[in-house]
């Protein structure tokens, strides 16, 4: 494509345009408009443009309708899936009316971005979420379409919990992506990867499924399609590819992703599975693995920037503001609830501790305190985001060493309170509010009561 490049015949830079993007398809689709799906080699190098405007309807058709979420994984109920495929420029192929949120890959893909850049969040009670739009929708629509796929890239990048995009409780995408990047940037071998020639490459990526078109979807590589792999092992939700070509745009952002912008360093959620609990992207590691926060106090620049070059600052000048705090002081009120009709408010300070938070659930329901616990910050029982007992050996952070207040909570924020790893207690916890210019508590308690908890022994009559 023409314009797309960033390197001349005079070695300088030159600057990159989504508007060039767009070649002779420059037509702006409505965010209520269905179209067609994108299937040419020369469209699907325009990605990055079509991922913006696809965001767009997608969130669009949030705003204007109640998106009730589903009660097992909390996803985008049923119904709502073939309105929004007819929005997106991406069809799902082979979706019923019985296929739920997983097998529409591209929306799938929005669905967890939205949520992990706070554009959306889930409310209601207990069991019956559904979605709610946040005021940094209205910040993102003041964005050039530039930064809007910058900030799509960098909470694909920063934020998103790989593992829970892929619905794997472990995946080595972050250890491996560099290798195939650097094969790819081969000029050698035309900045193009044969996988179905490449039988040990093939073999590490062989359950990236649709991993692999996210990074076409944000421009970097296309994929050509292996159809016979796909119908030979028949697996849901599979995808397999015989090829990745870079595109020229990916030939010009894959270096500097790669390089200025480590995933070690940069993802969240990988920086909290080696015991960090309210991590800041871009910033140095701690020099200990011991659950505490200790960061440099320089801030790093923000994400956007390392790409600034290849782009004009009237395109690419900002982004929306990052949630992270290093200490939120205040009083953080918490509703915990077992389930609809049981549920407690608490009052606790900043300064308090996870494990003070522990201790009030478990005297608020009238448990005994007397087995291990976690609080799982993503809501995923077992999930690598926790904070876990003090006599827990796991090695992540400690409850009792982490104040409230560093854990970076925000309000309408949910996550889970796991008790006893034998009975499996589960609570919901919702940060129902954070003043922060209030007087602090000096102990903890609880501000309301609704319904009687569960008994944590109950006894089976012999009969």
């Amino acid at each position: 494509m023409q314009n797309y490049s960033a390197s001349s015949n005079n070695g300088h830079i030159e600057q990159l345009s989504f508007e060039s993007l767009l070649g002779d398809t420059n037509d702006q689709i409505s965010p209520n408009t269905q179209v067609n799906q994108i299937t040419t080699k020369a469209n699907r190098e325009t990605f990055p443009i079509h991922l913006v405007s696809d965001f767009e309807r997608f969130m669009d058709y949030i705003e204007q309708h109640k998106i009730h979420l589903t009660n097992t994984n909390e996803y985008i109920s049923k119904k709502h899936l073939p309105a929004i495929k007819d929005r997106m420029s991406i069809k799902t192929e082979n979706a019923t009316s019985y296929s739920q949120q997983q097998n529409y890959p591209y929306i799938h893909f929005f669905f967890h971005i939205a949520l992990s850049g706070n554009l959306i969040m889930k409310a209601g009670k207990f069991k019956k979420l559904h979605l709610v739009v946040t005021e940094r929708w209205n910040t993102f629509q003041k964005l050039t379409d530039t930064e809007k796929y910058f900030f799509l890239l960098e909470t694909f990048w920063t934020n998103a919990n790989w593992e829970m995009l892929l619905d794997k409780q472990h995946t080595g995408i972050h250890y491996i992506l560099p290798d195939i990047v650097e094969n790819l940037l081969d000029k050698k071998s035309d900045f193009c990867l044969q996988l179905d020639k490449e039988t040990l490459v093939a073999n590490l990526i062989f359950d990236w499924n649709y991993f692999l078109l996210y990074f076409e979807w944000f421009g970097l590589w296309i994929c050509e399609k292996d159809q016979v792999k796909i119908d030979y092992f028949k697996k849901k939700n599979s995808y397999f590819a015989k090829s990745l070509t870079l595109t020229d745009f990916g030939i010009n952002m894959l270096p500097i992703l790669m390089k200025s912008r480590n995933l070690l360093i940069w993802n969240i959620p990988l920086r909290q599975e080696y015991g960090e609990v309210n991590p800041i992207p871009g910033s140095t590691l701690p020099e200990e693995n011991d659950g505490l926060i200790k960061t440099k106090d320089q801030r790093p620049q923000p994400f956007h920037q390392a790409f600034a070059t290849l782009f004009s600052k009237s395109d690419l000048n900002k982004s929306l503001p990052r949630m992270e705090q290093n200490f939120t002081n205040g009083v953080h009120t918490f509703k915990v609830a077992f389930d609809d009709i049981a549920w407690r408010k608490i009052v606790l300070s900043a300064k308090h501790t996870m494990d003070d938070l522990h201790k009030v659930i478990i005297r608020a329901f009238q448990f005994d305190d007397d087995h291990l616990y976690s609080f799982f910050m993503d809501g995923r029982k077992w999930s690598k985001s926790c904070i876990v007992s003090p006599d827990d050996r796991s090695g992540k952070p400690n409850a009792a060493e982490t104040m409230i207040g560093s854990v970076g909570l925000y309000c309408g924020q949910r996550f889970l309170y796991l008790y006893d790893y034998g009975d499996e207690w589960k609570f919901t916890v919702i940060v129902d509010d954070i003043q922060e210019t209030a007087s602090d508590p000096t102990t903890p308690y609880i501000a309301e009561a609704v319904g009687y908890g569960p008994d944590q022994y109950f006894l089976i009559d012999d009969k």
